[in-house]
């Protein structure tokens, strides 16, 4: 090694020996005097979040009703973009946004600008499709997507782009559905110990509708509407033995989907949250309470003279007419207002208001569905409350009751008076497995002999009044009612409110209906409007849920029988 070569070592040797020791001062001067300091700013931990998926909705045969679809966020990174014009006209069609606007964003000093809040996946897959898309950000952002579009918009109700439920099942069951978001601090060493982040996941509901049942209810409340000239409308479908609800539908209905886009008023739930008089079809609780407390029987009579005053109020039977010596099964076929008034006084208030809170009104049913109503029913003693209402709410005027509490009350008399919770959720499927929901009893509200009694009574109402509400081959109890519309300042002169609930096979029922038409113009009686509608879907129900006709059931208990001696 010649002299020179060596001189060259010693000066490489003496420069990395000094940045050694410049590198090691630092890093002790570091150590002692600024530790702390930087011990401060050193990042070491970062904050993680996992945000649970939305339970899906499924019908009671597994149809998928609710489920969460994405759509996207579209965002640049001005600084990283190799050619904006070209990124501008490629995006001005799909985003549907005018391409000096996008090069005005894509000219932002800004690190990161949002071009479009919230677009389509189908949006989002035409955005990838282009040059330079690898340059545009596409951030996932959930959104609830309903398969079924507006059927049974009212029972499910929507998602808001929060990811909270505003309406129907999906608000009732918000926490449920929505799961449980899991935060935590996560060391980003490998040296450290890593700490999971699970969120808990949304749980699935299975509903007790099915949506083959839905769509044919929601098809004759259409058909209604136009048949009858009526401005809305509602269905209910209930299992009075367990108080399931098999269909609820109303009309006018909204797309879940389109929430964003509704009028004012568009998703508010007639069928657990608005109130009106009910008129008529009230006598059957009339007549199970007196039948129950005692104070009549089936073939206790009055002397009926077209006209009773109580507390004031003169009440008048609807064809204005005086029918003599009355018992109480002609009373409820030819549904005189005179005799539930007369009935209603020898109860009195005392026995007439308990019986009526059992049956549940004024206060809500419990259903398993968002913002419901309790009704309206001033009580003796409350300053609303006048000597004539003991008259006016025996045949269904000066008190108010949702659709819902009405079916679910008069369930009651066709499952031999046991009056059952409602409900749409039958079970939730969670981490856990399946919580299955199991049918609640509310209480026995009359006997099971004057449930029986009022089957019987109602269906010689059907048979002898209410010819359109009859379905070959089944035996069917019911009563109509046409209600007067209240109003600010009285009762509308000629618009009503037509509605029948009818249950089948009377003698031991499957299903329970309730029909309602608001203002129809075809005819002023409830008899001529829900009932003929009561009678076309019940004639589908059967055969949609399997319900043999009488004399093939009352055939087979015979068989049964003479196989079993």
């Amino acid at each position: 090694m010649s002299a020179s070569q060596l001189r060259r070592m010693w000066v490489v040797a003496l420069i990395m020996g000094f940045a050694f020791l410049v590198i090691v001062g630092r890093l002790f001067a570091f150590q002692l005097t600024q530790g702390e300091d930087f011990k401060e700013i050193l990042i070491t931990d970062l904050p993680v979040t996992d945000q649970p998926e939305r339970g899906v909705i499924y019908d009671r045969n597994g149809s998928i009703l609710a489920v969460d679809r994405w759509d996207y966020r579209v965002a640049i990174s001005p600084s990283i973009l190799t050619d904006p014009e070209e990124l501008a006209n490629s995006l001005a069609p799909i985003l549907q946004i005018p391409r000096s606007q996008l090069l005005y964003d894509m000219e932002s000093p800004d690190m990161y600008v949002v071009l479009a809040k919230r677009v389509s996946s189908d949006v989002a897959d035409a955005i990838r499709k282009i040059e330079y898309a690898d340059e545009v950000q596409l951030e996932p952002l959930p959104r609830r997507f309903y398969p079924q579009d507006s059927l049974m918009c009212h029972v499910l109700g929507f998602v808001n782009f929060d990811n909270e439920g505003s309406a129907g099942v999906e608000g009732k069951y918000q926490d449920i559905l929505a799961g449980q978001p899991a935060s935590a601090t996560v060391a980003i060493s490998p040296l450290r110990e890593q700490t999971p982040v699970i969120a808990r996941e949304g749980s699935d509901l299975v509903l007790t509708i099915d949506r083959s049942v839905q769509y044919v209810v929601e098809q004759h409340l259409k058909q209604a509407l136009v048949e009858h000239g009526a401005v809305s409308g509602s269905i209910i479908v209930m299992d009075p033995r367990t108080g399931a609800l098999l269909a609820m539908a109303a009309e006018p209905c909204y797309s879940p989907n389109e929430f964003y886009d509704l009028e004012d008023g568009a998703t508010f739930n007639p069928l657990v949250s608005a109130v009106y008089e009910p008129g008529s079809v009230m006598k059957l609780i009339t007549m199970a309470a007196a039948l129950d407390s005692g104070t009549v029987k089936p073939e206790t009579t009055y002397n009926d003279t077209g006209a009773i005053e109580v507390g004031g109020h003169i009440s008048y039977n609807w064809d204005r007419g005086a029918h003599g010596v009355v018992d109480m099964t002609t009373l409820l076929a030819r549904s005189l207002n005179v005799g539930a008034a007369t009935i209603a006084t020898w109860m009195g208030p005392t026995t007439f208001y308990d019986y009526f809170q059992r049956f549940g009104f004024g206060h809500p049913t419990n259903i398993d569905i968002m913002s419901e109503a309790g009704g309206l029913m001033p009580l003796p003693g409350s300053e609303e409350w006048q000597e004539s209402f003991l008259a006016t709410n025996s045949y269904g005027q000066a008190l108010a009751v949702t659709p819902l509490q009405m079916i679910s009350s008069v369930s009651a008399l066709a499952n031999k008076g046991l009056l059952m919770q409602p409900y749409v959720v039958a079970e939730i499927h969670n981490e856990n497995g399946v919580e299955v929901h199991e049918p609640v009893p509310v209480g026995q509200v009359v006997s099971p002999n004057t449930a029986a009694q009022m089957t019987a009574m109602a269906t010689i109402a059907v048979q002898a009044e209410v010819q359109e509400a009859l379905v070959d081959g089944y035996t069917v109890a019911g009563k109509t009612g046409t209600a007067q519309i209240a109003e600010p300042f009285g009762y509308h002169p000629t618009d009503v409110i037509g509605s029948f609930i009818g249950w089948l096979p009377a003698d031991d029922p499957e299903i329970i209906v309730f029909v309602k038409l608001d203002r129809p113009k075809s005819a002023p009686w409830g008899s001529m409007t829900a009932a003929p509608v009561f009678s076309k879907l019940a004639k589908e129900l059967v055969v949609l849920l399997d319900i043999p006709p009488d004399a093939v059931r009352l055939q087979a208990d015979i068989d049964a029988a003479r196989g079993g001696g």
